[in-house]
């Protein structure tokens, strides 16, 4: 029998190919996390980090409303 988390592991992998914007928008909450940890403490590396945040989430929208728009014109359903 094949294991969880191995399907698991596949599916993700997939979804990440599928959509390379993902992988932008999950780094982005991971710094988000990092931002407010960072505030807490009082760390001033905190405007560097939001900024490479922002700047994932960015990314990541770009790519997914590309390859969105190119799933439209190819025909094919998401």
């Amino acid at each position: 029998m094949v294991d969880q988390g191995k399907i698991r592991l596949f599916k993700a992998k997939s979804h990440f190919l599928r959509n390379p914007g993902a992988v932008f928008v999950v780094f982005f909450q991971v710094l988000l996390l990092a931002v407010a940890f960072l505030l807490i403490e009082g760390n001033p590396a905190v405007d560097g980090v939001a900024v490479t945040a922002y700047c994932s989430l960015i990314v990541g929208v770009v790519l997914q409303a590309a390859r969105s728009i190119m799933d439209k014109t190819s025909g094919e359903r998401v």
